[in-house]
């Protein structure tokens, strides 16, 4: 695959990433979430929670961005002696977006599913503030 390059930051700013063929990792959509949840009344259990959520997406994107360099697809590949290799370039980059979608979506799930219903609901009005303030 094309050679994937991942900028992990993981502190309090959030999760930002970089790939080397433009994934559609969609970090506002991650650091709003996390922001929005890490701004409620959390237990010292639902945070520890959080932290391995964190820590597992971390190693998960780091997982892909391992097997990305590491395969035989590799950007020079992408080429022949007459023309860019267009198809072959968008199956991969739909492949590596499709893996980092499914990594990010479980996250979501997970931190969710950490939540006590009342917590819940403060983080859907948090979100529909958010998106009121962001349509006017």
């Amino acid at each position: 695959m094309v050679k994937f390059i991942l900028i992990l930051f993981l502190g309090f700013v959030g999760l930002q990433a970089k790939s080397s063929v433009d994934a559609c990792i969609p970090i506002g959509k991650v650091v709003i979430l996390k922001k929005s949840i890490m701004s409620l009344e959390l237990s010292q259990e639902q945070k520890a929670k959080l932290l391995k959520y964190e820590e597992k997406l971390k190693d998960s994107l780091n997982d892909v961005r391992d097997s990305a360099s590491s395969k035989d697809e590799t950007l020079s590949s992408l080429f022949d002696e007459n023309k860019f290799l267009k198809d072959k370039f968008v199956l991969m980059t739909k492949r590596e977006n499709l893996i980092v979608t499914d990594i990010i979506s479980e996250y979501f799930e997970n931190m969710y599913r950490a939540l006590t219903k009342e917590q819940r609901a403060q983080l859907i009005k948090r979100f529909q503030r958010i998106e009121r303030k962001s349509e006017n």
